[in-house]
Order: structure tokens, then sequence, then C-alpha cells
């Protein structure tokens, strides 16, 4: 019995290592087979390549589309096959996925030198490791990379694994693929890189961190040289060309390494307010995208941010055009190209004292005259018992006088004695109440309820366009490569407030920082409306205002909501510090 036992142990043992490879192989080819490239985490989808320019025409941004797999006719630029192919896998139209050659001839270089340095990977193994795997170097991940390339040669052709590669290869920067690359390293499209810069990003793909050229430029140009060398032995380019391409000036995107325009979240709102213009994306191979961005008003604002301290607090600030609605600035934090998180349009924070111009804009369009007297004194609503925030009160007092030192009891009294309700709609009139909903309690007066800067900018941009509210946009036109127009700006706007009315709210946001709460922003000579904001614990740090047809707001706070030390008088000092600068105005006394 005992030997039956022992019989039936040993035969059980192969079939369950049987089970477990055939396991191993149907789920690694059923993963395979099933895989959707575009879905790669790594992959930003791009539907169509684009030019995205300034309100001044000038270039911000370039991207070509990633090659589409199962576009046959969208060709790889030859001297982009032949560099990856000379540099990363040379027999890479002879091969099955796996090339015993190479492995052996990078085993015998590596024994020889005593140190890894030569790979055996083809490129079919890299898109392996690159949609699969990872770079583990483990006798277990390298078994599952044999397998995976062998199955990938099965289901795509040389050419469709070779665009695998190119869509998701890292070339470092923050750059997957080389239509991503050609855009950090050069600003360029695809199609409009030389010889040298593409063999440049061909040096990159080994080893991206030691041979960024915005790092070491000498060892990428080494680098880069190297692969022109393997392209010319190789049979690729000619003498000529490789003399030519050597001698070439390497010119790289710097504005990119500075970080300067480098706000993928200010682009991706291009692209996004893009595509929904746009019926069907895939009828579009190239856009010209004419963005509404003053790319000057840009950097100025972007150098502005720099100024924010402490290191850990954030900033965002937006123009707006309010005869048209056009955002001509958008800095969506101090740090775009690392923290992506939008705080223009994401950001819903207490808006503070920004909020009070609308029971104050209710009023008079009830009304209520500026020099009409209230009561500025601690007062109680039930339980709520409200103070002012320097905790100073005024007794009786006009209406504009209590607007000027951003009285919390009056604009109270105005909203219950109007009713919350009709506050709520005048509010949702000019664009606030959406993104976190109004309810009707007493502090909505002053405030604290949330919004983004880009809805409360917006409403004061109407204020200072008589009333006017646009519908904002980022885009004046879009047009196809051969200058077809395809989607134009028709500038919607919807009157929300009478001439009368808006006459005297500009004339509570002048009296604010001309002599009160505001005045951080005066700047001599110059009628500015706006309003400071603050909200509980200095956590949210707002300035909106107008001059001349721009209005601008700056947001200031911690990302998880603590408290600050500083302002609002911060955030108007920067707005000053903005529009000297844009509107080259002088300061000096």
């Amino acid at each position: 019995m005992q030997k039956i036992k022992t019989k039936s142990f040993l035969l059980i043992i192969p079939i369950l290592i049987f089970s477990g490879i055939t396991f191993f192989i149907y789920d690694l080819i059923f993963s395979t087979l099933r895989f959707d490239p575009s879905k790669n985490k790594n992959s930003r989808e791009t539907k169509y390549s684009y030019v995205i320019l300034s309100s001044e025409n000038e270039i911000l941004s370039k991207l070509s589309r990633k090659f589409k797999i199962d576009d046959s006719e969208q060709k790889i630029p030859l001297f982009l096959k032949n560099s990856f192919i000379s540099s990363e896998d040379k027999r890479f139209y002879k091969h099955n996925g796996i090339d015993l050659k190479s492995i052996s001839r990078a085993l015998f270089q590596n024994i020889r030198s005593g140190y890894v340095k030569e790979g055996g990977s083809t490129i079919t193994q890299q898109v392996a490791r690159l949609l699969f795997l990872n770079s583990d170097l483990s006798f277990q991940r390298k078994i599952k990379e044999i397998f995976i390339s062998l199955i990938l040669e099965l289901k795509y052709d040389k050419n469709q694994i070779l665009k695998l590669y190119l869509n998701n290869i890292y070339l470092g920067s923050g750059a997957y693929g080389v239509n991503e690359a050609s855009q950090i390293y050069f600003g360029k499209l695809i199609e409009e890189l030389t010889l040298s810069e593409i063999a440049l990003i061909t040096g990159l793909a080994p080893a991206p961190s030691i041979y960024s050229p915005f790092q070491n430029i000498e060892i990428a140009i080494k680098n880069r040289n190297k692969v022109l060398e393997s392209m010319y032995l190789d049979g690729h380019i000619s003498l000529s060309n490789k003399n030519k391409a050597i001698k070439e000036k390497i010119n790289l995107n710097y504005q990119t390494a500075n970080n300067f325009l480098n706000d993928k979240l200010l682009i991706n709102f291009i692209l996004n307010e893009t595509d929904k213009k746009i019926e069907n994306k895939d009828d579009y191979k190239f856009l010209i995208i004419k963005s509404s961005i003053n790319k000057d008003w840009q950097k100025s604002a972007q150098k502005i941010s720099r100024y924010v301290g402490p290191k850990e607090i954030e900033f965002a600030l937006l123009s707006i055009e309010s005869n048209t609605g056009l955002i001509k600035t958008m800095v969506t934090g101090k740090n775009p190209s690392v923290n992506e998180y939008n705080r223009v349009t994401s950001s819903v924070r207490p808006l503070g004292s920004t909020f009070k111009i609308i029971p104050y804009a209710a009023a008079l369009i009830e009304g209520t005259k500026l020099s009409d007297k209230f009561e500025d004194l601690p007062t109680c609503w039930k339980s709520y018992c409200p103070k002012n925030f320097s905790e100073e009160y005024q007794g009786s007092v006009s209406l504009i006088e209590s607007f000027k030192n951003s009285s919390n009891i009056v604009p109270i009294s105005l909203s219950k004695k109007i009713g919350l309700k009709n506050i709520i709609n005048l509010a949702n009139s000019f664009g606030l109440g959406y993104k976190q909903e109004f309810e009707e309690f007493p502090s909505l007066a002053i405030g604290s309820y949330g919004d983004n800067l880009l809805n409360i900018t917006n409403a004061y941009s109407a204020i200072n366009n008589n009333g006017k509210l646009f519908r904002i946009s980022i885009l004046e036109k879009i047009e196809s490569l051969d200058n077809e127009s395809i989607w134009e700006n028709k500038f919607i706007s919807k009157k929300i407030l009478d001439l009368k009315v808006t006459k005297k709210l500009n004339k509570l946001l002048e009296k604010s920082v001309k002599a009160g709460t505001s005045k951080a922003a005066f700047i001599k000579g110059k009628k500015i409306y706006g309003k400071t904001g603050t909200s509980d614990g200095n956590k949210d740090l707002w300035f909106v205002g107008s001059l001349d047809n721009l209005t601008t707001g700056i947001w200031i706070g911690y990302d998880d909501n603590k408290e600050s030390q500083l302002s609002s008088g911060n955030a108007a000092y920067l707005w000053k510090k903005f529009m000297t600068e844009i509107f080259k105005i002088s300061t000096k006394k």
C-alpha cells in the first residue's frame, strides 16, 4: 500500500508541474493577445498631431501623434526607423522576436570585458518589457519576456512592433515615445527632425538619464555620433550625410529645460477644449490650434509664481479678457511640470470675501443706494454669531464704506433682507455655485462656500464688462494643416446686470482697492476694480481685480488645506506685480 501511495505521489508531481507550465503559458498568451496598446498607462493618447499657437501666432507647443498600429498607410520616417534598428537591433527583420546570435555575441562581449557592455534584447523583447513587464533582472522575468516576444511576433507584423516600440520607449525628461521626445528636446514634430536630432534621440534609449542633453550635452553628442557611425556602417546613410549630421549644431528646446511654458496641464486644457469642438477626432491627422494665451504674459505669470513662499504653498493665476471671455494667462501651480494638479479648474475652495460682491449686487438690484446706512455691530442669527475679520465694528455705516472695510455683518444682513434664495440665484447666473452647491445658510453671504478660480474670475470679468458674462474660452480658432477652418469662436455672452448696477459695483470695487482691504493692489494713476478674500485660518488667499479690459484672479494656499501665515494682501501684491510687468507700468515714486 505504501508503494502505491509513493508511486501515485511521484506521478502527481510531473502532472502538477505540467499543469502549472500550461497555465503559465496560457495566461501569457491570453493576456498578450487581448492587450490594447492604446490603453498602456505610459502612453498618452494623441488622436492627431498638432501645433498650438499663442494669440500672437507664436508656437506654444508641438506634438506628433503616436504611430497608429493598425494604420498601414502611416509610415515611420526612414531615418528614424533605421537609426533605432541600427542602434538597438540590427537583425530586427531577420529574427522571430528572439535573436540567439545577438544573445550569444552579447554574452561573449560581456564575459570578455568583465561587465555588462552589450545587451542581447531585441526590439520585440523591449516591447514585451515596456508593455507587460518591468526591468527586474530575474530568470522568471526573462522567461516571460521570451514567451511574450514570440507571441507578439505572431500577433503583429514587424512595422507594427516597431511602432509599439517607438510609441512607448522611455527617452528621459518625461518623454514616453519618440513623438514626445521630439517635442521635449527640440520643440518639433517628428517629421521636422533632422538626421542629427534623430540620432541624438536614438542615443538616449540605453540610458536616458545618463545621456540627457539637458544634463550633459557633450555625452549626448558623443552618443549621437556613435549612432550615426553605426547607421553609416550598416549602409543606412551615406558618408556625406553622416559628416553633415556630425557637424550640425544641436539647438535644444531650452524652454522645456527651464520649465517655462512647460505646463502640461495648460496644454492638456487647450487640447481637451479642442476635443470638445471637434465632432470626430479620428477625421483629423493634424490640427493648427490658435489659443488665446499671451505667451509673454504667461512667462511673466510663471516667473511671478516662483516668488510665493514658503516652498510648499501653492499658487494659481488666471487672466480673462473681459469683453471676449478669452483666457489670456493660466498658471495652474508653481511647478506644473512636476505637480500635475490644475488649481484653476479643479481646486474648489471657500471664496471668502470675494463672494461678497454678490449680496451687494443683489442689494443694488433691489434699489439700495451706495449711501444707505447699515448697522455694522456684533450680531447673532440664532446660534450663528460671525465677527468682522479685524474684530473692529463701524456702527452705522454706508453701503460703500462697509464694502471698503469688508464688513461681515452687513452682507449677511443684506442677504437676510433680500433672501438667501435670491442670492443663490444671482450667484448661479454669474456661473457660481455649480462646483459646490450653495445652500441657504447665513455664512454663504461671506464666502463660506467654495468654487474655483476660473468661475470667480469670470464673475468679476462680467462686472468689468458692463454686466455681460461671456462663455469662457481658451481657443480662438482651429484649422486643418491646409488652413481649412474647422471651428471658430463665436463669443457667446448673456446680460446679467444693467449698466447702472455695474457702475455702482465698480465704485465699490474701486474704493476697496483705493482705500480699503485691497489696497495692496493699488497702482497710482490707474483705475483698479478688485476685492481680496480670505477663508478661516488664512487657508485660502484670494484677489480678483480688473485693469482696463483684463480681469485677473489669484489664489494662494496649501493643497492639504492647512493654515498659512500669509494674508490676502500677498495675493493683491502679486496681482499688482503681474499687472505692472505685463502692462509695463512704472511704480517708481
